[in-house]
């Protein structure tokens, strides 16, 4: 499973965490948690409980943030940095 295909259904809070934190290349065990137990399906994890986040799992985050950041008005997530630092980190 993608991201994008539970997105709808994953918790808001890590979508907010998510979008939060662009550098982050896996999802923690705590946040892997919270995604099965709101969708109901079981990610790929490591040894740790972690799930490392796909190619096409990161694309989608980076084009969520992109439309998340247009404008940075007030339908923003909060805690996500400005602008010009999720592109620089999206490059």
């Amino acid at each position: 499973m993608t991201l994008n295909t539970l997105w709808t259904r994953i918790d808001p809070t890590v979508q907010q965490w998510l979008l939060a934190n662009p550098g982050c290349l896996m999802l923690p065990r705590t946040l892997v948690n919270r995604v099965e137990a709101a969708t109901g399906t079981s990610l790929e994890t490591d040894g740790h409980g972690e799930h490392i986040l796909s190619e096409e799992d990161l694309d989608f985050l980076k084009d969520r943030r992109r439309e998340s950041m247009a404008g940075h008005g007030p339908g923003a997530p909060s805690g996500v940095r400005g602008a010009e630092h999720a592109e620089a980190v999206d490059r």
